[in-house]
């Protein structure tokens, strides 16, 4: 049963039961005389629910305790996923490295078994084309190479030392013509026209010895071996490449055959390592780009005005609150509270698929036939 109290002063009745300790405590520090006139029970430790005025520093501190839950934990997530990432890129970056690596180390192989197997074919080309222009130097180039194709050799990379072969001698032939004079006979040497002044280059030396052969042939012989018939009728030059054994010919088949082998075979390991370096890009630029981060990353923005907001409020110490102001901070919590629960599900979903989608389908059975 509640205790009525009546106020001499104002003759208002309160509650007993509404009477806090504070009196108590104002009359502990005061002499029994004196705490009727320092401490007035009815003045003092009656608190009216009339006088009472509502502290809205409660509902603020409370959602701004509240959004910051939330952001821990959509920062939390945010952190995480952005570790893996990184951690992710920089796997991803030390596979692509080590791709550019290996195709470095390719192309150089690649180059080198070009140029072997190049060579070959344009030392092969040579000696035929030499010949053959010499004895005509109209003859058409485009049919003198498809004739002595090399094996492994394209027309197309082939006609351009061809063309550059027949020019280097129509320029020896020229040359050598120039420095011929009246009355030199078989006897002459090619050192007799580079005492003339013949100049003749390192790489070109084979090809101005065979271009002065073909034209000292058509020299007159000396007088002193008229008789005995001319000079060139006994020329070596040839005989070691007709008397060369089938095995030594077929050693160099086989070596060529390698050579275009293995041509053939770093082509094809350079095709697949920049087909795994394109991959690799596209996979950099993919996880450069992750699934949900932008969305997470917009509503952390949103949830942090959650905290900012009533701490703002707090700091001009509001005295009260209308209801459309507890109903907007309300409301706008909700939808915080609404888009982290469905951004948390739409990521498990979305997890789900990609799994569902990466798993290898199980091959569909045929049907059993029906029986008669």
């Amino acid at each position: 049963m509640a205790i009525l109290v009546h106020s001499t002063s104002s003759g208002v009745a309160y509650d007993r039961s509404v009477i806090s300790s504070e009196f108590l405590t104002c009359a502990s520090h005061v002499p029994l005389l004196q705490s009727v006139l320092q401490c007035d029970p009815l003045s003092v430790v009656v608190s009216s629910p009339e006088q009472n005025s509502w502290d809205p520093s409660t509902l603020l501190s409370a959602l701004s305790q509240a959004s910051a839950v939330l952001v821990a934990i959509i920062g939390g997530f945010l952190v995480s996923r952005l570790v893996a990432i990184s951690s992710e890129r920089e796997g991803i970056r030390r596979l692509v490295d080590a791709a550019v690596g290996r195709i470095s180390h390719i192309e150089t192989d690649l180059e080198e078994a070009h140029r072997v197997r190049f060579d070959r074919a344009k030392s092969n080309f040579y000696g035929v084309a030499v010949e053959k222009l010499l004895e005509e130097p109209a003859l058409d180039l485009d049919a003198l190479i498809h004739d002595y194709l090399p094996r492994g050799t394209t027309e197309e990379e082939l006609k351009p030392y061809a063309v550059s072969l027949r020019q280097r001698l129509q320029n020896a032939v020229l040359a050598i013509n120039l420095k011929v004079r009246k009355g030199d006979t078989r006897d002459l040497d090619l050192e007799d026209l580079v005492e003339r002044g013949l100049e003749i280059a390192d790489a070109d030396h084979d090809l101005y010895e065979q271009a002065f052969k073909r034209r000292r042939a058509f020299l007159p012989n000396p007088p002193a071996i008229g008789i005995l018939g001319s000079s060139d009728l006994f020329n070596y030059s040839n005989l070691a490449a007709a008397l060369r054994p089938e095995w030594a010919i077929a050693a160099e088949v086989r070596q060529r055959d390698d050579e275009i082998r293995a041509e053939a075979d770093l082509k094809t390991q350079l095709r697949a390592a920049v087909a795994e370096r394109d991959r690799l890009d596209e996979e950099l630029a993919r996880v450069g780009k992750p699934v949900g981060v932008a969305a997470a990353m917009w509503m952390l923005g949103l949830l942090s005005l959650g905290i900012l907001v009533p701490l703002i409020m707090m700091a001009f110490e509001p005295k009260g609150m209308d209801v459309v102001s507890k109903i907007l901070l309300l409301g706008i919590f909700v939808v915080g509270l609404v888009a982290v629960l469905w951004y948390v599900g739409w990521f498990w979903l979305k997890i789900g698929n990609a799994k569902a989608s990466a798993a290898p389908k199980a091959p569909r059975q045929p049907r059993p036939g029906k029986s008669g």
